[in-house]
């Protein structure tokens, strides 16, 4: 079951789908917080990113778990696009406390267990993710890039690391998810990284490794939040 809800940030009223599994128990489910890259929640010719996305979502919520979306861009007034790449270090700081609002917002709702807390992220939105990655017990981010550093230590319990080896995307080289899992795993994480052969930047292509990629990428996920949260 899918709504729109709103929260509070930066006296700003933002829009966040809810994704909730039938039957929920109160105070009883795990939350994961999915966070869209730069094209934001659109499908456009770079990618099927909306559908892919809702896809995670729904695909948690019959997990038994409540997924949120936060529609962060919201804050700033930004459109997704390649634009996105020249605001990034002027708006990072209030899409990270969209982000943080939003799961703090989630924590007060009747179905989620505070202590179960999870974050989804994918390209910059997983680099948010890690950046508040002290506000969650699980992180499991998507080719995500390291840019100026990912934030203060956190207390992340367990991390999956999803990365292409051919990802040539200007600042996204397969390089950041091994950057990533040191820094996670010198704060004591126990941390997976996934490095797909020949997998591009967002896994998008008909060929065999992004296909397969795709794929593979998705089961891991769904299992890691299901053993860990």
């Amino acid at each position: 079951m899918v709504t729109q809800i709103h929260f509070t940030t930066q006296c700003k009223s933002i829009a966040a789908e809810l994704y909730a599994p039938a039957g929920t128990g109160i105070s009883e489910t795990g939350l994961v917080v999915v966070t869209y890259g730069s094209d934001g929640l659109t499908d456009n010719l770079s990618g099927p990113w909306a559908t892919m996305i809702r896809d995670y979502a729904e695909s948690l919520a019959n997990s038994g778990l409540v997924a949120m979306i936060p529609d962060y861009f919201a804050v700033t007034g930004t459109q997704p696009g390649p634009s996105i790449f020249d605001v990034i270090a002027e708006h990072r700081d209030k899409w990270q406390s969209a982000i943080s609002d939003a799961i703090d917002h989630a924590r007060t709702t009747s179905l989620v267990s505070t202590s179960r807390i999870g974050l989804l992220g994918f390209s910059l939105g997983g680099h948010l993710c890690l950046r508040l990655r002290d506000k969650a017990d699980v992180l499991v981010e998507y080719f995500a890039p390291v840019l100026d550093g990912i934030g203060t230590p956190g207390n992340l319990t367990h991390a999956q690391i999803h990365h292409g080896t051919a990802d040539s995307l200007p600042g996204t080289g397969f390089s950041n998810a091994e950057a990533i899992k040191t820094t996670l795993k010198r704060e004591g994480t126990s941390t997976e990284l996934f490095a797909y052969a020949g997998a591009s930047h967002g896994f998008i292509g008909d060929d065999q490794a992004n296909t397969d990629a795709r794929k593979l990428s998705k089961d891991r996920t769904l299992e890691f939040f299901r053993s860990h949260l």
